[in-house]
């Protein structure tokens, strides 16, 4: 189905040249292989074999064929010019397209993907995302700590590997019933 999006839906729509399509086949196994902290939007267009205004257009026709989440933050022209996470749009494309996929960009893609639907989500600096301009929330393990979210009464982890959540900690699955 990934191909099939690249190849037939994204090329015939938005009319990408045929001989360009390795480029965005190349960016979903980065977006894979990636943790999240670690994207350099001029290491991936360099990666890539791209200019960052061409990558910029790929990445926006990427977004709008549901294979990659764009995930904005900051505010101003940042907000607008460079995104400060991409994500997979399903973490299910994880087992796609990669042996053994990040599971800080797997944890973060399943959030992300279940929350978008009927919420704002955006990065945020002193967690991973805020949701609604309200909630932030850091996204990671059972050992995951508050410490990034110390001081904000609106702050939260959503961990994985943990069935009942306590305080401020809610199990990562639950988030799966927001859909």
């Amino acid at each position: 189905m990934i191909s099939l999006t690249i190849d037939a839906d994204l090329c015939g729509i938005f009319n990408i040249d045929p001989s360009k399509l390795d480029k965005l086949k190349k960016v979903m196994y980065m977006l894979c292989s990636t943790s999240p902290y670690e994207l350099n939007v001029s290491k991936l267009s360099g990666a890539v074999g791209t200019s960052w205004p061409t990558l910029s257009k790929y990445l926006e026709r990427m977004d709008a064929g549901s294979l990659i989440h764009i995930v904005r933050g900051g505010s101003g022209m940042r907000a607008v010019n460079k995104p400060d996470k991409l994500l997979l749009d399903n973490p299910n494309m994880f087992n796609v397209l990669c042996a053994s996929g990040d599971i800080g960009s797997i944890r973060e893609s399943f959030f992300v993907s279940q929350l978008t639907m009927s919420n704002q989500i955006h990065y945020h600096d002193k967690g991973d995302f805020i949701v609604n301009d309200k909630y932030v929330f850091e996204i990671g393990g059972s050992s995951k700590k508050k410490f990034q979210l110390e001081g904000n009464p609106n702050g939260y982890i959503a961990a994985d590997d943990i069935e009942i959540g306590y305080e401020h900690k809610i199990p990562l699955w639950l988030f799966g019933f927001m859909y």
